[in-house]
């Protein structure tokens, strides 16, 4: 007599648990005010080759010296002498016309005809100096803009910039193409330094659970438990936060716990779009405890 079998039973697997994707570490960076004048060497270097190009040449001249024009076809670019007075006898009859070569090495400076391109990098360096020093915050830093926005259309628009410099005694802001290069080659070198350098060294590191920073350069690295840690962003400086900074702020972390502390990292990049990463990852550790 046959018994019946039975058959076997099929035990149901638990669907597998994907694994995390994202990033184990996020590090926030936080950039000295240096990081702000990244117009400077970027507007000098632009107005440099904007001189370059235009290939115009300086020539300082005594205060006793004569002009004297010459006598060209119609259409013919105009031609000048210049001598002093003092060695001045007689009107020249003949002259001679220089190669570019010859130009080149008798007026080696090279300086633009514009006095506006000197005035537009002088006031884009005080403007930088001003904005990295004096805090302009929420509705006052809108109206500065809008304020100097509408001065510098109303002298464009109505006035002229060379009316304006013949009320100042004539004066006009010339900067040669050598001077566009000094200034700007230094001030990258020292924004690239710090920012690529010492600025990486002033951090905040999240990683699930857990906090790393490093305030200041040279200082230790603590560690905080990120159990009730809480954020807040500052970004209402629209000059250094949206026009300079490219979507950067402030942030400040308040821990909580045995040792409550709160940390403070300025100018810190993509602050907006960094915050919601930092949320996720510091969650896991409770998400995996569950």
């Amino acid at each position: 007599m046959s018994t019946p079998t039975t058959p076997p039973v099929a035990v149901a697997t638990p669907p597998a648990i994907p694994a995390k994707t994202g990033p184990r570490e996020i590090k926030l960076i936080s950039h000295s005010p240096l990081f702000y004048w990244w117009p400077v060497w970027v507007f000098g270097f632009g107005m440099a080759i904007w001189t370059y190009m235009e290939n115009h040449r300086f020539m300082a001249v005594p205060a006793d010296s004569a002009i004297m024009t010459q006598k060209v076809p119609e259409g013919s670019p105009a031609r000048y002498s210049f001598s002093t007075k003092k060695e001045l006898t007689k009107p020249l009859k003949e002259s001679v016309r220089l190669s570019d070569a010859e130009v080149a090495d008798a007026f080696p400076v090279r300086v633009s005809q514009h006095a506006w391109l000197g005035t537009l990098y002088a006031f884009v360096l005080v403007l930088t100096v001003f904005i990295t020093n004096v805090p302009l915050r929420g509705l006052l830093s809108f109206m500065v803009i809008i304020l100097l926005v509408v001065v510098a259309l109303f002298v464009t628009v109505f006035n002229g910039w060379d009316d304006v410099y013949e009320k100042l005694a004539n004066l006009r802001i010339y900067i040669n193409m050598a001077g566009y290069l000094l200034i700007s080659t230094a001030v990258f070198t020292i924004w690239a330094v710090a920012t690529f350098f010492f600025d990486r060294r002033t951090y905040i590191l999240f990683s699930p659970g857990q906090i790393k920073v490093c305030e200041h350069i040279g200082a230790s690295v603590r560690t905080f438990d990120a159990s009730g840690v809480s954020f807040e962003k500052q970004r209402d400086d629209l000059f250094r936060h949206y026009i300079l900074g490219f979507g950067s702020g402030d942030l400040i972390v308040r821990t909580s716990g045995a040792e409550r502390s709160e940390i403070r990292l300025q100018n810190v990049l993509g602050i907006g779009w960094k915050l919601k990463p930092v949320e996720d990852l510091l969650r896991e550790k409770i998400t995996t405890s569950n």
